[in-house]
């Protein structure tokens, strides 16, 4: 598994971290003009199989949220590519988010989120140096997408609530709606008063309240909305006294340094706020949602396809290695069966050995006891009585009472029965080359009969 970088990029420059098992180490950080995208582009020259994720947190940053037909497949993805060229002028990173389907007046449609940064320029002479260097850039995210897998997996999933971070781009505000973002926007802050801070995030709460409701994005009669403070753990006391709960806000101050561990952040750099926290999450479940077009995502979909190759290779062959496996233990017990087999021809013939040893002695030999009883045999089948040829005669004398029979003299031998009566009268048929002489004798019985 290639080696996961993270650039997270601000209005004053980008900070490069690598990103290995939970830990987050800071390798460099980039200024932001042309020499500090210099610098990046050999940065990322120097570390071609790596995967990159582009982290930003910027001010420039709009939501727009809009119903569109309910519709699938080419038409959607023309609708959609439509709807953003009408609103932004560039769509290089802009994004349409599916908030779920709903009825409206008989009909069914889709809300979207149209969501994009609107200062594209200040981007490009990165993602170009990204583009360039042939890297394997997996997407570009907002710190909003990131916070929203940051609120599913410390339990706020369908819930309404706004989650108040603190990076060192400035404090930061994103309304979730069943998981969903619907609104984000950044705030400046003074970062050597941390007291301020912690003012700063309960009176921004309760203004972004007040803007959701004015917006109709919030409705005006729903419950307290819950706020999800990310405080940094060695103010955190100011926090909590700041944060105090009312009819429209319910605070939940956590600890940041303990949301990191219950995420699996091991460890991130000291100088790092909230940014560490949504850096680990991006690396270790980024979101489905990103904002690079294609185009900048190349050369991580052709390293996909590669490693999907390399997969689908590597499970054909282990099938091919069991199947073979498989048909290696069929030989290995037929080839078992075999010698069970011939052990066992071999006892039982030994068995017939001692078996014949036991037999009482003959005066003669054994094969000379076979060819006797052979002989007996053809005895028996050549032994004929007359009694078959009596009762022929009984019955042909039995229709002539008058003829009264003095003795009958009977012998048996062997030959060709001669042909009597009108076949004798026929002359003999001429011998063919393929005619076949009888190929056995049989027993003639003759009895002479004389009469009184």
């Amino acid at each position: 598994m290639p080696s996961k970088r993270l650039c997270y990029f601000t209005s004053q420059g980008a900070a490069a971290y690598l990103w290995e098992g939970g830990e987050l180490r800071n390798e460099a950080a980039f200024g932001m003009n042309e020499e500090g995208v210099a610098e990046f582009s050999r940065y990322v020259a120097g570390a071609a199989g790596s995967l990159f994720y582009w982290l930003a947190d910027v001010v420039e940053e709009d939501f727009h949220q809009e119903n569109i037909p309910y519709v699938r497949g080419g038409d959607r993805r023309a609708l959609l590519a439509r709807k953003l060229a009408q609103r932004y002028r560039d769509t290089s990173l802009a994004v349409a988010i599916s908030l779920g389907s709903e009825i409206h007046a008989g009909r069914r449609e889709e809300r979207i989120l149209y969501t994009s940064f609107t200062n594209t320029q200040q981007f490009q002479p990165w993602l170009e140096a990204l583009r360039s260097s042939g890297a394997r850039v997996a997407g570009v995210f907002s710190v909003a997408l990131a916070a929203a897998s940051v609120g599913k997996r410390l339990g706020f999933k369908g819930a309404r609530y706004v989650m108040v971070s603190l990076q060192r781009a400035g404090l930061r505000q994103s309304y979730f709606e069943n998981g969903r973002v619907r609104f984000s926007r950044l705030g400046r802050v003074d970062f050597s008063d941390p007291r301020a801070i912690a003012r700063d995030c309960a009176a921004e709460s309760v203004r972004i309240h007040q803007y959701l409701v004015n917006a109709r994005i919030l409705p005006r009669e729903a419950p307290p909305l819950d706020v999800l403070v990310l405080a940094p753990s060695e103010h955190k006391a100011l926090y909590d006294a700041a944060c105090v709960n009312s009819a429209r806000l319910q605070f939940h101050v956590h600890d940041l340094d303990q949301v990191g561990r219950s995420l699996g952040l091991k460890s991130a750099p000291t100088e790092t706020l909230a940014e560490g926290l949504f850096l680990h999450v991006l690396a270790d479940s980024p979101p489905r949602e990103q904002f690079a077009d294609s185009g900048l995502r190349r050369f991580y979909h052709l390293w996909r396809a590669r490693v999907g190759l390399v997969t689908g290779g590597a499970a054909v062959f282990g099938f091919c290695l069991l199947v073979f496996a498989a048909k290696l233990l069929d030989v290995h017990r037929a080839n078992e069966q075999a010698a069970t087999d011939r052990q066992q021809e071999i006892r039982m013939s030994e068995a017939y050995v001692r078996l014949q040893r036991t037999f009482p002695r003959t005066p003669i030999s054994t094969e000379n006891l076979k060819a006797v009883v052979k002989n007996y045999r053809t005895l028996l089948q050549q032994t004929a009585t007359p009694g078959n040829l009596l009762a022929e005669i009984s019955e042909a004398v039995t229709a002539l009472p008058q003829i009264e029979i003095d003795k009958i003299d009977w012998e048996i031998g062997t030959g060709i029965k001669a042909p009597a009566g009108r076949e004798a009268a026929k002359p003999p048929p001429v011998p063919s080359a393929q005619a076949q002489p009888p190929s056995a004798e049989f027993q003639v019985q003759t009895a002479e009969i004389s009469v009184g």
